[in-house]
């Protein structure tokens, strides 16, 4: 995974079929190593279910373009190894967008506290311009 850039992937759609034929639309949500194997997290994209796929993913360079290949991952227990790596990653991506979250609550409350310092001086200031 060092030597390949997949930045290019990140916005991909795979479209995949069915076992009835149909097309499903797939996007990235990530890619990661595991056991020194590359892979591939999909999920649908109008599946309220979300489902996830994954599929080893390896990449050749030829001359100056890089070809990828996905293979779809059917063993049980590396798809349960998988999905606890994947719910790990999602759950980090989610702690981050939180805390985010958090700091900027924190200046909310700090702008709430100057408000409240703004009211005292203006009832300070009105009793004054009164006497």
């Amino acid at each position: 995974m060092e030597d390949i850039d997949y930045s290019e992937l990140e916005d991909a759609v795979l479209t995949l079929e069915d076992e009835d034929g149909n097309s499903i639309d797939c996007t990235m949500q990530c890619i990661f190593e595991y056991n020194g194997q590359d892979y591939a997290a999909v999920m649908e994209e109008d599946n309220p279910e979300n489902e996830v796929y994954f599929f080893e993913l390896n990449a050749t360079k030829k001359k100056n373009e890089i070809e990828f290949e996905f293979t779809i991952v059917e063993e049980e227990d590396l798809l349960d190894e998988l999905l606890e790596i994947f719910q790990q990653i999602a759950n980090a991506e989610f702690e981050d967008e939180t805390s985010d979250n958090v700091a900027y609550d924190i200046d909310d409350e700090e702008d709430d506290d100057d408000d409240e310092d703004d009211s005292i001086w203006d009832e300070f200031i009105t009793k004054k311009l009164g006497d």
